[in-house]
């Protein structure tokens, strides 16, 4: 029993030992300085002391246009750095950098949009600046998607920036047009100068449908590009780097597809074959083309074309034997044996995503072989 209770009396002991101990420190808490900034006004006396000090800013754009964050710092001969992150009202992380004195990327809004700008990690004194640039040719800065995505006008540039977001999510930035009618399109994607920490972007077009088709491949250089594309409404969704600012255009110009004639239909001399006569093919020559990249060319015995001889589509080349826009060769040397036969023919275009586009068929040429 005697060894029981000193046991039971080390035990308190030590338990009483340990409660009179000094507690240990209790950390500091970071400190936090938040408040609501303005446009092209400048804050400063900014700096920290503990490694976790920050500042927070709130800024609402006042209108459509763009912003740098300028970070000086203000301490003469001092070359200590602060960081600068970027946020966006969805807590998305847009960018980060850190420098002595530094400006951030361009960063496109519009009217109403909200950021937070944290300052953190001043070891010297600084100000912060957001320079803020009215514009209506900038993307409206929330265009992650076909239903938010910016209006693009025919002919008119649109600048842009992939930001960090755009690529930590995969989001990119959408643009939106209508085409009226059949057209010509010509697409440009491409900064005059690239910065930022990837020098690579593409571009793809997408219909009401869903249907998707790249428009142009990762490059660091100003990429062109033509295609037809039907009525109808269409999104450009740029992808590619961070800190990418570029520029995007779409011209539309109506499509010259149009019915075209048959000017002359080349045929060889009567021959005289083992089962019947007939005579060979040579080419068909056209007029009043326009847009044009293949033909469709039907040959019947009857002038409603109820039974052809030959009904195909042949897209234009460059050999020997290819069809030109003038010219339908690809038929040379065919022989026919000697009876009446009725032509037409149709140009036809490809649209972005690859479908034939048809103008309507010639008038009808009759030849008796």
């Amino acid at each position: 029993m005697n060894k029981k209770f000193k046991r039971i009396h080390f035990i308190m002991a030590v338990t009483c030992a340990l409660t009179l101990l000094p507690a240990a420190p209790v950390p500091v808490h970071a400190k936090t300085t938040e408040q609501t900034i303005t446009a092209n006004q400048t804050y400063g006396n900014l700096s920290t002391e503990n490694w976790d000090d920050e500042y927070l800013f709130h800024f609402q754009a006042p209108s459509d246009g763009y912003f740098v964050v300028e970070v000086t710092n203000t301490e003469a001969g001092n070359t200590e750095s602060a960081s600068l992150t970027v946020f966006n009202d969805r807590n998305q992380k847009l960018y980060w950098g850190r420098e002595t004195t530094f400006s951030s990327a361009k960063f496109p809004t519009s009217k109403g949009n909200s950021y937070l700008l944290k300052l953190d990690h001043a070891d010297s004194t600084h100000s912060l600046r957001v320079v803020f640039t009215q514009s209506k040719d900038w993307e409206s800065g929330k265009n992650s998607s076909a239903q938010t995505a910016t209006p693009l006008q025919s002919g008119k540039d649109k600048y842009g920036i992939l930001d960090d977001a755009s690529s930590a999510f995969d989001q990119g930035d959408y643009y939106r047009f209508h085409v009226s009618q059949l057209s010509k399109a010509t697409f440009l994607l491409g900064p005059a100068e690239i910065t930022g920490s990837s020098t690579s972007f593409y571009a793809e077009i997408i219909n009401a449908q869903n249907q998707t088709e790249r428009l142009f491949n990762n490059d660091s250089a100003t990429q062109i590009k033509e295609a037809y594309l039907k009525k109808g409404t269409y999104y450009i969704k740029v992808s590619g780097g961070t800190a990418l600012p570029y520029k995007v255009r779409v011209n539309l110009k109506k499509a010259n597809l149009k019915k075209v004639n048959i000017r002359k239909i080349g045929i060889s001399g009567r021959k005289n074959g083992l089962l019947y006569n007939y005579r060979t093919l040579k080419n068909i020559a056209l007029k009043g083309y326009g847009d044009v990249q293949g033909y469709g060319l039907q040959l019947a015995n009857d002038k409603k074309f109820r039974t052809c001889v030959y009904d195909d589509d042949t897209d234009l080349g460059t050999g020997q034997n290819s069809d030109t826009a003038s010219t339908i060769r690809h038929l040379n040397g065919n022989s026919y044996k000697l009876m009446t036969y009725y032509f037409r023919v149709r140009p036809y275009v490809y649209d972005v995503f690859g479908s034939k586009v048809y103008a309507g068929f010639s008038s009808t040429v009759k030849k008796k072989f």
